[in-house]
């Protein structure tokens, strides 16, 4: 034991004291300093970039326990094509081959939803920039734009989200689970990369869904590659059903059945240059296409009090052609018919579209005070009239884009013309 017998001595140790512990506490409070600083939340801004492909801005950082990293305040920057996405907190752990990162709370939109659904064909996709393994966690998940609960209606419980993204050696998988009040469950499987003969840029895609809570129809638009047009179409309509899909050397296969509902008519008919007021439903109860079309439907239409306006009345008169009944008086140009109730049976097949009533409504397709305003068409009718029909008014050759476009590559092949099949609708 040291026993201090002089001045100098004391001060000797004193001296060897500061000198051996001053570096160190000198070097924690650098450490420290510089784990507050700007240019560390700027590191940790450009990694987290870099690991999720998407411009990212980060307030403030710390680090709650070892290998964890929580960002304040974190926002994804607006674009012309959508909005900024606030995420106030972000946690990311990381480990030799996988980040999990975490979000408290999450309301996502349909410009929100279009992004990441880009993020996630691009992470299919990419093995070079996107090697890692990747979890993300939800705690709190909800779709924006829904109609709010009632003010005195109980709390609802938090939804978790949970995404799966593993990169394997031979192929990829991408996993959503949402467990609302029910289990939804999406899977995205990327097959082993072809070999020399295969086609690189089109690799084999394995696609199962189910989804029993009601998700925004504009959403599922958006993420399957649809434009704004289509995601303003859809208004607040919802869907919820299931899928199976592939795709292979000969293009897209699969089957699906569910339920849209919440269908705006207004929205729908401004989409294809017409006025209609009231809302709709439609019960699929097949769907099945092969080589990216259309092989085998069947789903029935139903709708409420409503009204459409004469020109777009006629142009659904023309393509399916259709009987006015006895409640279709005439009416002054720009006028508005009215209906109390109107649905269909829809079956589609390599006969064409065969339009049938319903046995909620057996005398016709739309009833206006007890009388019938449309009567079924006789015999199917090819699938390019009904294009015909949801095409934008004066169109000539042939729809180029919008509803009318998407329909004629996606429904069965159009069988050779007839003698006035050049209508315009």
């Amino acid at each position: 034991m040291f026993v201090a017998r002089s001045a100098a001595r004391v001060r000797l140790a004193r001296l060897a004291f500061l000198l051996g512990g001053l570096p160190p506490a000198a070097g924690l409070a650098a450490w420290a300093i510089h784990r507050r600083s700007d240019a560390h939340r700027a590191a940790i801004e450009r990694r987290w970039q870099e690991a999720v492909g998407l411009p990212l801005t980060v307030g403030r950082v710390d680090h709650p326990r070892p290998g964890v990293i929580r960002g304040w305040d974190c926002v994804l920057p607006a674009t012309p094509n959508r909005p900024a996405i606030p995420l106030p907190l972000v946690e990311v752990e990381s480990s030799a081959d996988e980040d999990r990162i975490r979000i408290d709370r999450f309301a996502c939109d349909t410009a929100a939803a279009a992004a990441f659904a880009a993020l996630a064909r691009t992470w299919l996709a990419d093995d070079v920039h996107f090697r890692r393994t990747c979890i993300v966690e939800v705690a709190d998940f909800s779709w924006s734009g829904t109609s709010p609960p009632p003010i005195d209606a109980p709390a609802s419980p938090a939804v978790p989200l949970r995404v799966e993204c593993v990169a394997g050696t031979a192929g990829r998988a991408l996993r959503v689970v949402r467990r609302g009040t029910t289990e939804d469950e999406a899977r995205i499987v990327r097959e082993p990369a072809p070999d020399a003969g295969g086609d690189a840029a089109n690799p084999a895609l394995t696609i199962t869904a189910h989804c029993g809570e009601p998700i925004p129809l504009a959403v599922l638009a958006v993420a399957a590659g649809a434009g704004v047009q289509a995601a303003t179409a859809s208004g607040a309509a919802t869907v919820s059903g299931t899928l199976e899909a592939a795709r292979g050397a000969d293009g897209w296969a699969g089957e699906a059945r569910g339920r849209i509902g919440g269908i705006d008519l207004a929205a729908a008919a401004t989409a294809v240059g017409g006025r209609a007021t009231g809302s709709a439903s439609v019960d699929v109860t097949r769907l099945a296409w092969s080589g990216g079309r259309v092989s085998d439907a069947l789903f029935e239409c139903a709708a409420g009090a409503g009204s459409v306006d004469s020109r777009l009345f006629d142009r659904i008169v023309l393509a399916l052609g259709a009987r006015p009944g006895p409640a279709a008086t005439p009416l002054p140009p720009g006028g508005e018919r009215g209906f109390d109730a109107a649905g269909c049976i829809v079956g589609v097949g390599p006969h064409g579209v065969q339009i049938m009533p319903t046995t909620r409504l057996p005398a016709g397709l739309a009833t206006r005070n007890g009388d019938v305003l449309l009567a079924p068409p006789p015999t199917p009718v090819p699938g390019d009239r009904i294009a015909w029909m949801l095409s934008t008014p004066g169109t000539v050759y042939g729809p180029a884009i919008g509803p009318g476009s998407w329909l004629i590559s996606v429904l069965p092949a159009a069988a050779p013309p007839q003698n006035g099949s050049g209508r315009q609708f």
